[in-house]
């Protein structure tokens, strides 16, 4: 009697614990989806702040690509125009999913209500603008041109190395401007740096994806091989120095 009194609880309790797990796990995966399905309408909404066609200026050639390892990166490339003037930037948030997607938002709304300033000017007033919204650990780091007649103006707010191919010497020269990354310190100020921009001229701006992603033995690219890739391919396309970088 005590055995099947034993036998009859365990398979009520085998049942209980049973139906208990199936419920836990119909929410997990209904949790999942909407998480999922949350991500998907955010990556579209951060890929719809990414220009949609380039410039179209006569004497340029311009073409920028994004590849993100998440569903939604924390990288952002953007242009816009002021006056006779063409501004391309480059940028990277802190981590990845919604949170730097955020920071993408804010940096791109700001980008459009500043007037033609110079390019520290533009990453002064952006600076205080992330610092005043406040987003505690949440950066962006930023590359910034100018781009007027024969001539660049650069500036850097803790993004990785500016390439620049010159078509008379056949090299590449990488062009690293310090800073602090846009949030960290209020009122900071940021240095500026202008060359000469040449007809058949390169010029490159990326974020860390490709010079530190890692293939199967866990070695990265590296930025020497950046600037070999981009001396090796400057006399090519826009768009075909970009399909090249990306594939790489």
């Amino acid at each position: 009697i005590y055995a099947y009194i034993s036998y009859g609880f365990f398979l009520i309790f085998g049942f209980w614990s049973f139906g208990k797990y199936q419920a836990k796990k119909s929410l997990e995966k209904a949790d999942n989806e909407r998480r999922a399905g949350e991500l998907e309408e955010a990556k579209k909404i951060q890929q719809s702040m990414l220009p949609k066609v380039y410039p179209e200026i006569k004497s340029f050639d311009v073409s920028a690509g994004l590849v993100t390892s998440t569903e939604i990166g924390g990288d952002y490339y953007g242009f816009f125009e002021k006056g006779q003037t063409l501004y391309a930037v480059c940028g990277d948030a802190t981590g990845h999913g919604t949170a730097s997607g955020m920071m993408v938002s804010i940096i791109k709304s700001a980008l459009n209500g500043l007037p033609a300033l110079s390019t520290n000017k533009v990453l002064y007033e952006l600076n205080n603008i992330v610092k005043k919204i406040d987003l505690g650990t949440l950066k962006m780091s930023l590359n910034i041109c100018e781009v007027k007649n024969d001539s660049i103006t650069l500036s850097s707010a803790a993004m990785p190395p500016i390439y620049l191919y010159n078509s008379k010497s056949k090299k590449t020269e990488e062009i690293l401007i310090r800073g602090l990354p846009l949030g960290g310190l209020k009122n900071e100020t940021f240095d500026v740096q202008k060359k000469k921009f040449n007809k058949d001229d390169v010029l490159v701006m990326l974020s860390d994806g490709l010079p530190e992603a890692e293939n199967d033995a866990g070695e990265l690219y590296d930025y020497k091989r950046v600037m070999k890739l981009i001396t090796k391919n400057a006399t090519k396309t826009a768009e075909e120095i970009k399909d090249k970088m990306i594939g790489e």
